[in-house]
């Protein structure tokens, strides 16, 4: 048996199993969830949630708000990983929207502390619903122990803002930091062949060099400075500050936090950002007489699923439907679970959708940064065949939409962005690494015969040959080519313009209106309205396809966010490393050729 073989052997043993740990530890959460919830029945009868009046609408995401909820995964809550849980943005959007109107509910509570991630997009579409909230002369009041930079930005949306006494607010502004491992290859004598196209496509710089190019600081700098301005303006706005006054807290947080004798709470409550300092009970009695109740303990209170559940579910779509097929996480091959992005299965709904005569039109719904380029074009074509049957396609760009994520989204008969979404990263890049020189110096050689001038023209410990090298080059720059003409025909520009633009640079929505890479800004119900325009119809609704959900799924997501796993101080490495494994497992593209966008978020 040949060395590759044993070392395939025994990584494919390896991923065996954990693939059977994961699937075991799955199987035992189904198993357990499903007793508990017979047990739920049998002692909770039928009867469904009531709304009593004068309630408080109680919203609480657990983990990270997303555009469209996957299968949850138990591993990282065994690991300690808590926050591991999804809340769909479209049910608070609803929550919300259905409670603006409903005379039993007489105040909107956002219990923040257990969210951990909400992208910029998603925090406007949100406020949307809340200021139509306020608007309905209904209040809002925001809590949570700690504000992350996160939290407070959708908290400040809030008529007023409470923090407990023992929390802080922390503002640290965006940066873009990455490890480099080009240090460690060099010591390990592992040669990484790398491919590409784009002055600024920096995915593949972690690997080739030991700091940050001058091209991607450049670039990545005015990234973050542009979405800065627009947090600090949002909350400056809905704060009734001054720009100055938020920056002021945020670059001299270390000064103000001195000034006060090294009280967090404090500092927040004398510099505007909370209104004031409740512990859990006061924050009861509060929120009690926001209702009209004198005691805490005859506070009513309903949670927006229970809410939902008992203002009636959607009903089913009927006479003219737009369609709205939602991209979220990175682009890859084959059939994805729901949740993600695959070639397979993202391209059977978009058919589905064309070839339901209800429908007349499509939105894509795109939260990715990309991935393989072979599985992004496949899902393009299907996109450019309902266009062909007559039906518009809108693109909806979320919180990120870059790379591959640009790449489907390209030739829809209309792209809209959020002010703060993510796109662009127009670019492509192959990087295969070489283990010859690792393996020559502890005595292992390859050799062998071959039929052709290609037969040895790669593997893994023999590198890459110069012809191969020639090979992968060649295609690279194919692909980029591609991508540059099917954007330049999407937007009716020259070619030459959108490589101006493109290169792998990043950029904001607002800023890729300018340059003509989006036709308008505005979430996913502008989109929506956008094609109905296109469609010429009036009178529709929206249905949202989605990949049926098997019931052991069904019972993981319904009960994944009240297990009860609590986070341990290791959280954010653990998520760290998972996230890196999920990065490394998308990488599946048979050509081995990406559009990612490395700096983005959501990967």
């Amino acid at each position: 048996m040949s060395v590759r073989n044993t070392m395939r052997g025994f990584f494919a043993g390896v991923a065996r199993a954990f693939a059977f740990l994961r699937v075991a530890i799955a199987n035992l959460f189904v198993g357990l969830l499903l007793l508990a919830f017979v047990a739920a029945v049998l002692m909770g009868g039928s009867q469904g949630p009531n709304v009593p009046d004068d309630t408080a609408l109680v919203v609480a995401p657990k983990g990270a708000i997303v555009e469209q909820t996957g299968t949850p995964d138990p591993v990282p809550a065994l690991l300690g990983v808590g926050g591991s849980g999804q809340v769909a943005a479209a049910d608070l959007l609803r929550a919300i929207e259905r409670a603006t109107t409903d005379d039993r509910v007489a105040v909107l509570s956002m219990d923040l502390s257990d969210l951990w991630y909400v992208s910029t997009a998603h925090v406007e579409s949100l406020g949307s619903a809340i200021r139509a909230f306020q608007d309905a002369g209904k209040k809002v009041i925001a809590s949570s122990e700690n504000y992350t930079q996160d939290r407070y930005l959708l908290a400040s949306f809030a008529d007023e803002v409470y923090l407990h006494p023992f929390g802080q607010v922390m503002l640290p502004g965006y940066g873009m930091y990455r490890d480099y491992y080009s240090g460690l290859l060099d010591k390990l004598k592992v040669n990484v062949h790398v491919f590409r196209v784009g002055t600024y496509k920096a995915a593949v710089e972690p690997f080739t060099r030991p700091d940050m190019s001058p091209e991607a600081r450049e670039a990545n700098l005015a990234l973050v400075t542009d979405l800065w301005g627009s947090y600090v303006n949002s909350v400056a706005e809905n704060r009734n500050m001054t720009p100055e006054a938020v920056r002021r807290f945020a670059d001299e947080y270390d000064m103000l936090l001195e000034d006060v004798g090294g009280d967090p709470a404090r500092t927040a409550l004398e510099h505007g950002l909370v209104d004031e300092l409740l512990t859990r009970e006061a924050l009861r009695e509060r929120l009690a007489a926001e209702v009209g109740e004198e005691d805490a303990d005859d506070l009513s209170r309903t949670g927006f699923p229970n809410y939902l559940r008992a203002t009636g579910p959607e009903l089913p779509a009927s006479g003219d439907r737009i369609a709205v097929v939602v991209a979220q996480g990175a682009i890859q091959m084959g059939d994805q679970s729901r949740g993600s992005v695959g070639s397979d299965s993202t391209a059977r709904l978009i058919r589905r959708a064309r070839e339901d005569d209800a429908v007349k039109a499509v939105v894509l719904r795109v939260d990715s940064p990309g991935g393989s380029a072979f599985a992004s074009e496949v899902i393009r074509q299907e996109l450019e065949l309902a266009q062909t049957a007559g039906k518009p396609v809108v693109a909806s760009m979320g919180g990120v939409a870059a790379s591959g994520g640009y790449w489907i989204s390209a030739t829809a008969d209309e792209i809209w962005a959020s002010p703060t979404t993510i796109t662009g990263s127009i670019g492509v890049f192959s990087m295969i690494p070489g283990l010859e020189e690792s393996f020559s110096s502890i005595g292992i050689t390859r050799d062998g015969v071959g039929s052709s001038a290609l037969s040895d023209s790669y593997d893994l410990f023999s590198g890459v040959t110069e012809r191969m090298g020639t090979i992968l080059q060649a295609t690279v720059d194919h692909t980029y080519e591609r991508f540059l003409n099917l954007v330049a025909r999407g937007r009716d520009m020259s070619v030459e313009d959108v490589d101006a633009v493109g290169q792998g640079r990043v950029w904001t929505g607002r800023k890729a209106l300018e340059l003509g890479l989006v036709d308008g800004l505005g979430d996913l119900e502008r989109a929506v309205e956008a094609a109905a325009r296109l469609a010429d119809i009036e009178d529709y609704s929206v249905e949202v396809m989605e990949k049926p959900l098997s019931t052991g799924e069904q019972l993981l997501m319904r009960f994944a966010d009240n297990l009860g796993f609590a986070e341990s101080a290791t959280a954010h490495w653990v998520r760290r490393a998972l996230a890196g494994v999920e990065e490394l497992h998308a990488l599946n593209d048979p050509g081995h050729i990406y559009a990612i966008c490395a700096s983005c978020p959501g990967r």
